[in-house]
């Protein structure tokens, strides 16, 4: 079991971290030929007020939630010139954001069954990635992965009971990171990643197309604008998530049936 949670963990670490470049690299480019920036969306779910939480589910049944909490870093609050203090409420200048997600599961049928996965991520006032760390628990089991932008390397840790392992090793190193991650990604279906996905990192992203565009859907008896991001994956997969203006994430499906659906249009 240790080995699986530290194989799921890896792969939601690797599919995070390409994301990250994506967005760093090639959001731009993507942008190009859509109706709406994505990179204008992504900045609208960092500054999004509220957070979202989501019922994780798969061919209609519920299998976990997720919270998807973005907030706004600001520069600590100071006396102005003349010595008075800042008007109460007043918004001092952003210094990034900080990006919390937090997943669980549930269901004694199966192997993930109360498994928790909790991602932190970092950004800088102009929203690029600083710092992320994702910690998977399944006690008394855990295990935690952490990388910082500009760095060659990754910190793995893993705990159990009063054993704990840790293990630092390099991006480059990308045989390593075949071995660590080859049993996980044969268990993706077939053609959605690239066979030198590993060893030719950019490769993925030009796998994946993206397009942002604004859009409408149905709440219940209300239909309401929202933004609507769609990736394009190889093997002719589709990824689509529906955004509320505010930046709420209300609706994402993937393939296979799994989606993540708002709790407060669930029961709409």
């Amino acid at each position: 079991m240790a080995s699986r949670i530290a194989l799921i963990a890896a792969g939601l670490f690797w599919v995070l971290m390409n994301g990250l470049l994506w967005q760093a690299e090639w959001g731009e480019r993507f942008a190009s030929g859509s109706e709406m920036p994505p990179a204008l969306i992504w900045s609208k779910m960092l500054d999004s007020p509220d957070s979202s939480v989501l019922s994780i589910r798969h061919q209609g049944k519920t299998l976990g939630s997720l919270e998807w909490h973005p907030s706004v870093v600001e520069t600590p609050r100071t006396h102005t010139a003349g010595g008075t203090t800042p008007i109460e409420g007043m918004v001092s200048t952003p210094a990034g954001h900080h990006l919390r997600v937090s997943t669980r599961f549930f269901g004694s049928d199966t192997p993930l069954d109360r498994l928790m996965v909790l991602g932190q991520v970092e950004f800088s006032p102009s929203n690029v990635w600083e710092k992320a760390t994702i910690r998977v628990d399944q006690r008394p089991k855990s295990w935690e992965i952490q990388a910082e932008a500009g760095s060659d390397r990754i910190r793995m840790t893993y705990e159990e009971g009063r054993k704990r392992f840790e293990q630092t090793f390099e991006t480059r190193n990308r045989a390593a990171l075949q071995l660590m991650l080859a049993p996980y990604l044969a268990s993706l279906p077939a053609g959605l990643i690239p066979d030198n996905a590993l060893s030719q990192p950019e490769t993925l992203t030009r796998a994946v197309s993206l397009e942002a565009r604004s859009d409408w859907m149905q709440i219940g008896r209300s239909r309401v604008r929202v933004y609507r991001v769609t990736a394009r994956l190889p093997g002719q997969l589709e990824a689509t998530a529906f955004i509320s203006r505010a930046g709420e994430l209300l609706k994402v499906q993937l393939p296979d049936r799994l989606q993540l659906v708002n709790d407060a249009i669930l029961g709409h």
